[in-house]
């Protein structure tokens, strides 16, 4: 009986000890991962920065974004892309011919309302009243969203690159891009766009 008794003693503390090993490894790496996520976030930061000394630098401005025709719309839409693509890591881009014909069926060629009037080329959405937004045209009753007014068409289609890049909705087009750029080293818009089917 002492003997067993001792056996049981020694089962139980060696359980625990291997418990307070697992715990603490567990707890090393839940550290180390939050180290990893800090240091990323401080090198994405800092990229970010250095982008936006180098823009001050070259003196770069958000262009101006003016059309009277589709092909100036276009045009328009590549030179705001461009300045963007200046503080957008490459791995966070969006194909030039997503935004363009993603801008082009959502606000006619920039001649919609809510382009002309509120800058937003993809009808995109707000759901707080506090937000600067447009209602539907004959829509006077608030309908628990609007349509999101922007300062500048620029800014509309720099919050589109901001939803593609992370928004749960287009977490297939984000898998989809990082598996093409690591594959080809370029992606396929007609590909990318296919993902796209909750964009609204």
């Amino acid at each position: 009986p002492i003997l067993i008794v001792g056996l049981f003693i020694f089962i139980v503390i060696f359980a625990f000890l291997n418990k307070k090993r697992y715990e603490r490894e567990i707890a090393e790496r839940i550290a180390r991962e939050k180290l990893e996520q800090e240091r990323e976030k401080a090198e994405l930061i800092a990229k970010k920065e250095a982008a936006m000394k180098k823009i001050e630098e070259m003196g770069l401005q958000e262009p101006e974004f003016t059309y009277s025709n589709d092909m100036q719309f276009v045009r328009a839409v590549h030179k705001c892309i461009d300045y963007l693509n200046f503080t957008t890591p490459s791995h966070n881009r969006v194909p030039y011919e997503m935004v363009t014909a993603q801008a082009v069926l959502e606000s006619a060629w920039g001649n919609s309302r809510f382009a002309e009037k509120g800058n937003n080329l993809f009808g995109i959405r707000v759901f707080k009243t506090t937000q600067p937004h447009m209602l539907p045209e004959g829509m006077e009753k608030w309908p628990g969203w609007g349509v999101r007014v922007f300062a500048t068409k620029c800014d509309s289609v720099k919050e589109y690159i901001r939803l593609m890049n992370e928004h749960p909705a287009y977490e297939r087009f984000r898998k989809l891009r990082i598996k093409q750029l690591s594959l080809y080293g370029k992606m396929d818009p007609i590909e990318l766009v296919k993902t796209l089917d909750k964009f609204s």
